[in-house]
């Protein structure tokens, strides 16, 4: 079989990853990476790549796995929607685009909502798999070796703060004017912007960089969450992540599940959070796990294997399984032929 990988964002790369090394790995086919020409140069070594969608369309996929919200509908092949983060209570999150004919779910919560929208619309389906990104991050992992390679302090508590770009959630605002102040010398803050976040923002923040804050620009994030000992963040899916590794979380306005750690809703209270997460890092083990149950349940780095096995089984029983035809959706492929430079 032949499978392609769509990438238009960095973030894309690091979930991706799994998944391309898994089909490897098990010889379940030829991979292929469609990747926009800006991100090329960070992909990963070895790979095959194309930066045209002609090019992707001629290498006639079977399959096609895409994490982010967009993929070409001229691409041949069954498409397959994998996501690109785990924080479902952000509505984009449940909006269906017509352009996949297979969604692989993270857990239980996650799965029913989206089973819902398949019986109602019907020309998709729902396998819950859990997230292929996991699988990295949950591997062994040596946070001695990991500070040695990002070049960093080993001495030092690390507290990462990864704020969503969404004018509604972001906490950056917030944080800004209080951050030069807040670091312990015994303690290095990593800030990790999302890719969306605006370009002027991050330079605020570049300006505060000094021997306890660190800007991270790199595209992966795996490595940062292995390493800290505390996030600090707001409604965004990384929280979820990190939670996936038992570590104390602290957020700026959450709106729901609000227990999974610290939330505070004034920078004031900050700093009394992270001691407090660091005094007792198992302080809200229960609740992470509860809610991971309802989110994420599978850590056994099996998630690539499963949303492989799931596309392929759907692939075969295709013509079985007689979903509806995909709406036409005219002005979303005219806005997508003119984002990647195609014709109609």
């Amino acid at each position: 079989m032949k499978f392609l990988h769509f990438i238009t964002k960095p973030y894309s790369i690091g979930i991706l990853e799994p998944l391309i090394r898994e089909i490897e790995k098990s010889k379940a086919g030829e991979n292929l990476v469609y990747v926009a020409e800006n991100l090329k140069n960070l992909l990963p070594e070895n790979l095959n790549y194309t930066t045209t969608i002609n090019q992707a369309c001629d290498f006639h996929p079977d399959i096609l796995f895409a994490p982010g919200n967009i993929i070409h509908h001229k691409i041949p092949g069954l498409k397959v929607q994998v996501f690109h983060g785990l924080c479902e209570e952000k509505l984009g999150h449940y909006k269906i685009n017509g352009l996949f004919d297979l969604y692989c779910t993270s857990g239980p919560l996650v799965t029913e909502k989206f089973q819902k929208l398949a019986d109602k619309y019907k020309f998709f389906a729902i396998r819950e798999t859990g997230w292929i990104k996991v699988d990295k991050l949950l591997k062994n992992y040596n946070r001695n070796e990991i500070s040695e390679k990002l070049k960093l302090p080993e001495n030092k508590k690390i507290v990462l703060y990864t704020p969503t770009f969404s004018p509604r959630f972001k906490s950056s605002d917030k944080i800004l004017p209080q951050l030069h102040q807040l670091p312990h010398k015994d303690e290095l803050w990593i800030l990790k912007f999302h890719d969306l976040m605006d370009k002027r923002d991050i330079e605020k923040f570049k300006h505060l960089s000094s021997d306890n804050i660190l800007v991270y620009e790199a595209a992966d994030n795996t490595e940062l969450l292995q390493l800290a000992d505390v996030l600090i963040s707001d409604t965004s899916s990384i929280v979820y992540e990190f939670m996936l590794l038992d570590k104390p979380v602290i957020t700026i306005d959450a709106s729901v599940r609000m227990d999974k750690g610290i939330n505070i809703t004034d920078i004031s209270q900050l700093r009394n959070a992270l001691d407090r997460s660091f005094s007792n890092p198992d302080e809200f083990h229960e609740n992470r796990q509860k809610y991971l149950r309802q989110i994420h349940p599978y850590q056994d780095t099996n998630n690539a294997t499963r949303v492989l096995q799931a596309a392929i089984e759907f692939h075969s029983l295709r013509e079985q399984i007689k979903l509806k035809p995909k709406p036409l959706n005219l002005f979303r492929k005219y806005r997508i032929n003119k984002k990647f430079g195609t014709k109609i």
